[in-house]
């Protein structure tokens, strides 16, 4: 994933839409200041107003609270996380295990080697 800042990352996101800055204020019920001082790393939003802008950019709110900071959930697995959403109850299960499982050897690996 892109190791950009969130405000970097906000103007991405606005820009891929199209949306100006003064629009995106509007949408997400904010003062169009705010929008310029979050795009400029001047401020942090705290999770209400991200709540707001992952409305107005119908964006995941996880994904939005892990890159500005709020979440240690790595980003590639909040993406995983809502791919896997979108199948049946029958796939899911079965992409669950196969992560579970993979997941497990990879840390077996790490205590392997911790133990040498």
């Amino acid at each position: 994933m892109d190791n950009i800042s969130f405000g970097r990352y906000l103007v991405k996101l606005r820009e891929e839409k199209s949306i100006s800055q003064r629009k995106l204020a509007e949408m997400a019920g904010v003062t169009n200041s705010t929008i310029s001082r979050i795009e400029a790393d001047s401020v942090k939003p705290d999770p209400v107003t991200l709540g707001k802008l992952s409305i107005a950019l119908k964006v995941d709110k996880s994904l939005l609270l892990t890159k500005c900071g709020y979440s240690e959930i790595p980003e590639d697995f909040i993406i995983i996380a809502r791919k896997t959403g979108e199948l049946s109850e029958e796939k899911r299960a079965k992409a669950y295990r196969i992560f579970s499982e993979t997941i497990d050897k990879f840390l077996q690996e790490d205590d392997d080697e911790e133990e040498e």
